[in-house]
């Protein structure tokens, strides 16, 4: 008989136990007996039921910690006949997080991870009779915290950024809190509860390897099972052999490869061979052709006993770490091609994890795809996501960079840990392996650069604090599980412990001085090899933050909007990185704060981007921190947790592009790298320091009565050739032509094209009262010489036209200049909640004009959306 699988969905409740109960549980809750819902996590029923406070809303967040310091008690009644099958199990796909698990009162199993699932056998719960197989399975979910304190007590304390104990427990991390996170400490059966009935023997574990030979597409199935040990005895009292049947089909082909295992073995390799498969590619290389693939255990009579099916597709993947006249590079490498990488950072999408759906991912990752992003980095502080989340990826050629779930902290290599760390990830290497998007497993985020840079030694002494699982346990695991994959130690990373992890030329680099400590112009100072994390911070959506704060008056300083603000001393960045270009007291004025911010975190986005980019190939990668959030919250997204895009996601768009154009002083970085041959002798064309490069200081109130310094434009073109022309104008604020050129552009193949420019439009003489714009195509750059306040901007003129799409899912907006307009935008959620905008910050010239679509609003909100601050200039927003 086939394995059945019947999903525990519905039937259950979820009380707080009353035995371990704390003074702070609020009556209403104690002795109270909800309805659950499965999969989810409790804070989702309490609020359902009114006995919790949203805490994603106003400053609700402290009177919901209660959750996590409090049991929960989960049950329903199971039926465990075994129906004629030989086995019968209890599968938790993910179980959040320290449980133990008893049917009618005894102990079927216990838990400590989050991560990984779990299998219980319950057959020893039926008499073998007809006779009543109900039973009440009791799932006990202990407070989080206990369990921290209690392997904290044995490890010591672990050096981290923040107070919350998350290093002790394998748990998502940010539950407890993070720079862009509240702590919202969860429990409960956060994926799906099942009764698995089986005979004979049920596949335990498919890993499909593939890879691509001469254009032949091999699929290695790493197959294991387990046998109920209850199997019918052939003639020599020996069990039966079993038959492994794998099917791959799609695309005009369909091959079948079978193995016959004996009873001695329980598992074996089945490889198929696709000839002449068609590749899948990343986005914008290539399409994504995915193969179907069905698993088969067999018996020798070809009675089918377990199956799964799944997609897959055939890619090579390999990562170029090999030393270069610069030092490491980190180039990612898909069918032999180099991957102009453009990615983000992703964090789990809600603060309850468990109401991410299919849907939301699908949501998500479009907009991703939308912004020209090709690689999402699931970053080490939140979970190793749903399969919705990987097979959406397949599905559009988002690579996938997966960490290891270590964040920014010390984490104990004692037991439990260690033996939790180990099942967690071979559970996860092997439950992944079937995406093709799946390309780098990484150790861990920031724990090694943090623990050289903030002396932890000192602190732990001779104590094991994670290292041992970055270098040794988790490659050894993902070379023994899925060696077809790329393992990285860590992010930074400089391949060696012999360099610090952060350095520029080696490998992996995360750029955080830039908004930490200074302003976004030093991007320039360095061209890191592979940037895996940078960002800077901005508030959500007008309407987002609104919705999710009610302080009245609200201001940039008011308490609820303070609250929405988790990074330390985070309301000070945002002020101190406005005032080089918009100067100093926006504090009073919530309108004009929030728009500057926003065209801020764009502006030092954009010139991170433009920088790494167009300093190819020396710099392969860029991912910026972060696509989303998981509450309203002023952080570094560029989509909002209401799934509202900032308008860094319009300006990701065109840093994104396959094509960029951007304008940047004239540079002095060596960008060539040369390959060396092993053991060659690095050579450093620095002489040891960062080169002076391409910085621009910001101009001083002295320098800008003269000549700013030179520009040239740079194009970097990801895929293709170029052969175009860019036209180069100096223009000043009234928008009159003062010089212009049209240059060529010329590119053999992907690559850089610098043109350097003659003076006439290379070099401002009036560093307050010109622009330089650079137009090929459709793409448009702009170069401010003189920081924004200092500008002589004039009244921005323009005349707007709305009126209704054909299909009244909103409207056409024209705007047609009549002037210079610098930074128009357009927020139409300040009029309708459910209005979107197709484009962000604009800059036009006399006599040009563009065209926004513009959702969820009417012909009707006309008048609304073309007055201020709905739709806004930086001349306008400046004027005192």
């Amino acid at each position: 008989m086939t394995l059945e699988r019947e999903e525990l969905r519905d039937d259950w409740t979820v009380s707080a136990a009353e035995e371990s109960a704390r003074d702070d549980l609020p009556q209403a809750v104690r002795g109270r007996v909800l309805p659950a819902t499965v999969p989810g996590q409790v804070h989702t029923d309490l609020e359902r039921e009114g006995l919790l406070p949203d805490p994603t809303f106003d400053r609700n967040e402290p009177s919901t910690a209660w959750v996590g310091q409090t049991d929960w008690v989960y049950r329903r009644t199971v039926d465990v006949d075994p129906r004629g099958f030989e086995r019968v199990d209890l599968v938790c796909d993910g179980l959040d997080t320290v449980a133990t698990l008893t049917l009618d009162g005894v102990q079927v199993g216990t838990t400590k991870n989050m991560h990984r699932r779990y299998r219980f056998d319950l057959l020893d719960m039926t008499d073998g009779t007809n006779a009543n197989t109900d039973r009440e399975l009791e799932v006990l979910f202990e407070s989080p915290y206990r369990e921290a304190e209690r392997v904290a007590a044995r490890a010591g304390t672990m050096p981290g950024p923040y107070d919350e104990p998350f290093p002790y427990v394998r748990k998502q991390a940010s539950n407890f809190g993070w720079d862009w996170g509240l702590t919202a400490v969860t429990s409960g059966p956060w994926r799906p509860v099942a009764i698995e009935r089986w005979s004979t023997a049920r596949l335990r574990d498919v890993r499909p390897l593939v890879d691509v030979e001469a254009g032949e597409g091999v699929l290695d199935a790493h197959i294991a099972f387990e046998r109920s040990g209850m199997n019918d005895l052939d003639q020599d009292g020996e069990d039966d052999d079993l038959v492994l049947v794998v099917t791959v089909s799609g695309h005009g082909t369909k091959q079948r490869s079978r193995v016959n295992v004996t009873p001695k073995e329980d598992e074996a390799v089945v490889t198929v061979r696709i000839p002449e498969a068609e590749l899948w590619w990343p986005r914008g290389y290539g399409p994504q052709p995915l193969y179907d693939v069905e698993v088969h255990l067999q018996t020798v009579d070809g009675d089918v006993l377990d199956r799964t099916s799944f997609r897959t597709g055939f890619r090579s993947v390999h990562v170029d770490t090999a030393e270069d006249s610069v030092g490491r590079p980190f180039a990612i490498r898909v069918n032999s091609t180099l991957i102009d990488v453009r990615g983000v950072n992703w964090i789990p999408d809600d603060v309850i994890v468990s109401r991410v759906t299919k849907e939301r991912y699908a949501e998500r990752l479009d907009a991703a795809v939308a912004l020209n992003t090709n690689l999402v980095r699931v970053w080490g502080g939140g979970v190793y996501e749903s399969h919705d989340f990987y097979q959406r990826c397949d599905e559009l050629g988002l690579l996938v960079w997966q960490d290891f779930l270590f964040a920014c902290a010390a984490y104990p290599e004692i037991e439990p840990i260690r033996s939790e760390v180990i099942a967690e990830a071979r559970d996860n290497v092997g439950r992944l392996a079937r995406h093709p998007s799946l390309v780098v497993w990484n150790g861990n985020n920031e724990n090694i650069w943090l623990h050289d840079a903030d002396g932890w030694g000192d602190e732990l002494g001779d104590r094991g604090w994670g290292l041992d699982y970055y270098l040794d346990l988790l490659p050894t695991i993902v070379d023994a599980v899925d060696p077809s994959r790329f393992y990285t130690v860590a992010s930074p990373w400089s391949g060696s412990e012999a360099l610090a992890a952060n350095d520029v030329d080696h490998e992996t680099h995360h750029s955080w001085d830039v908004w930490n400590r200074v302003s976004d112009e030093h991007y320039r100072d360095s061209v890191p090899r592979f940037v895996s994390e940078f960002g800077w911070q901005a508030p959500p959506a007008w309407r987002t933050l609104r919705e999710a704060v009610t302080d009245d008056p609200m201001t940039p300083t008011s308490p609820g909007v303070v609250h929405h603000q988790k990074a330390d001393d985070g309301m000070g960045k945002l002020a101190r990185g406005l005032e080089p270009r918009f100067g100093e007291g926006w504090d009073g004025d919530l309108d004009r704060w929030h728009w500057l911010t926003q065209l801020q975190q764009a502006r030092a986005i954009a010139t991170g981007i433009e920088h790494w980019r167009t300093h190819w190939p020396r710099t392969t990668g860029v991912v910026v921190w972060q696509l989303n959030d998981l509450w309203p919250v002023s952080s570094w997204s560029a989509i909002d947790s209401a799934g509202r895009r900032k308008p860094l996601a319009h300006e990701l768009r065109r840093l994104y592009d396959d094509v960029l154009v951007a304008i940047r002083p004239v540079s002095t970085v060596v960008t060539t790298v040369t390959p060396l041959a092993p053991g060659a002798e690095r050579e450093d064309p620095t002489g040891g320091a960062h080169p002076p490069t391409a910085q621009l200081p910001v101009p001083q109130s002295s320098d800008l009565d003269t000549p700013a310094s030179p520009v040239e434009v740079a194009v970097r073109s990801a895929r293709n050739g170029i052969d175009s022309v860019v036209r180069v104008r100096r223009i000043d604020l009234a928008g009159q032509i003062l010089a212009e050129e049209y240059l060529p552009v010329v590119l053999d193949g992907p690559g850089v094209a610098v043109v350097r420019l003659p003076a006439s439009v290379g070099v401002v003489a009036d560093p307050r009262g010109e622009l330089i714009v650079a137009d090929m195509d459709w793409r448009r750059a702009v170069w401010t010489p003189a920081p924004d306040q200092d500008m002589r901007w004039q009244p921005a003129h323009y005349r707007v036209t709305v009126s209704d799409e054909p299909d009244r899912s909103g409207v056409r907006m024209v705007v047609e200049a009549e002037s210079l307009v610098r930074d128009l935008l357009l927020q139409p959620d300040r009029v309708s909640p459910t209005g979107t905008v197709d484009r962000g910050f604009m800059t036009l010239l006399p006599g040009e004009r563009v065209e926004y679509r513009v959702a969820g609003v009417t012909e009707a909100d006309a008048a609304a959306l073309t007055a201020a601050p709905v739709l806004w200039t930086l001349d306008r927003v400046l004027a005192d």
